[in-house]
């Protein structure tokens, strides 16, 4: 993780400080809540990416200081290095994948994910021309973001439906966020490469070979991201995570009444143009649940998944997975 360079991650701040971040909120803002414990928190995005289009919102539509709280968002190279954040108590709380997630419970770490909602299955796996179909890929290679990331557990899963085993018949590279995947598969450096918006629409209108889309070879809804924080912290912590989610919420519920300014800063974030940062917005958007649960009908092909990687060996009850106590009372903290 090195903080000078932007591919890397970026760091975004909502400056101010506790007083103000309190000058302006109306006294019933916390009502239903109760003061937060914390003015401030850091929050640790696993990578640049359409997906985490509601993070982008609380920060620059102040969502987040709207609610009584000053965020300051970092975004990493991936699940790993988030992790890693995480484990080593430089952030609060962390968005990244359920698989991510995984690994830091699997590693004995004593965090968990309290809230979901993205259901987005937005993956595709795009090759180089002269590859034709997945029967093509032996002895090639697809680029992933990093190791232990959702991006890793679908390229496997993808592979082995069309009898492939991943780092034996075709090997997996981490190159970063898919920018870097869709940069390194143009300069020829990759044999394919798993893409989300708008480097998938970009790989089809260059002639590179569409192998399969993630909505239609897995599922169409996906566990795509969790909210994680450290046991501790969600119990010394309630009304400021209450606080944090009740910003979240309010950016979802922006994003679906100011359609452009929320593609306008989807496109700022991402460095997307106006017409690309529109469609990843339209494509985004009917996919979270603002409730924060995980998308039931389809967690039986993510465990599937995870217990085809060697991530786990039976499917896990929720309660090891998710603190469904801000779930549970949604109705309480979210008006």
């Amino acid at each position: 993780m090195r903080s000078n360079n932007w591919l890397t991650r970026r760091r975004f701040v909502q400056t101010g400080t506790a007083a103000a971040a309190l000058i302006g909120v109306a006294p019933s803002a916390f009502a239903a809540i109760g003061k937060p414990e914390k003015s401030a928190i850091k929050l640790g995005v696993a990578v640049d990416a359409a997906s985490f289009l509601p993070a982008y919102v609380g920060a620059d539509a102040h969502t987040w200081k709207d609610a009584g709280l000053d965020v300051e968002m970092t975004v990493f190279r991936g699940d790993a290095e988030v992790s890693q954040a995480m484990a080593g108590d430089s952030i609060d709380i962390s968005l990244q994948s359920l698989d991510g997630l995984l690994n830091l419970i699997n590693s004995g770490q004593p965090a968990i994910g309290f809230y979901a909602g993205f259901y987005q299955a937005d993956f595709a796996w795009y090759a180089q021309p002269s590859i034709k179909s997945w029967k093509d890929m032996k002895g090639s290679s697809v680029g992933i973001s990093t190791f232990g990331s959702l991006t890793e557990s679908l390229t496997r899963y993808a592979l082995s439906r069309h009898g492939f085993e991943a780092m034996k018949d075709v090997e997996l590279i981490q190159v970063g966020p898919t920018s870097a995947a869709f940069q390194a598969m143009k300069a020829g450096r990759l044999g394919a490469a798993i893409l989300s918006p708008p480097f998938k629409w970009t790989a089809a209108e260059q002639g590179f070979t569409l192998l399969g889309n993630e909505s239609e070879d897995v599922a169409k809804q996906w566990p795509k991201h969790i909210f994680v924080a450290k046991r501790k912290f969600l119990d010394e912590n309630p009304n400021t995570v209450k606080t944090f989610l009740r910003g979240h919420v309010n950016a979802i519920r922006y994003a679906h009444s100011h359609p452009a300014e929320t593609a306008a800063i989807l496109g700022n974030r991402l460095k997307y143009d106006a017409a690309n940062a529109d469609r990843a917005y339209k494509e985004m958007l009917p996919d979270y649940n603002e409730r924060g649960t995980l998308p039931d009908k389809y967690m039986d092909v993510f465990w599937k998944i995870e217990m085809a990687g060697g991530q786990v060996k039976e499917a896990w009850p929720d309660s090891k997975l998710l603190d469904d106590r801000f779930v549970k009372t949604f109705d309480d903290w979210s008006a």
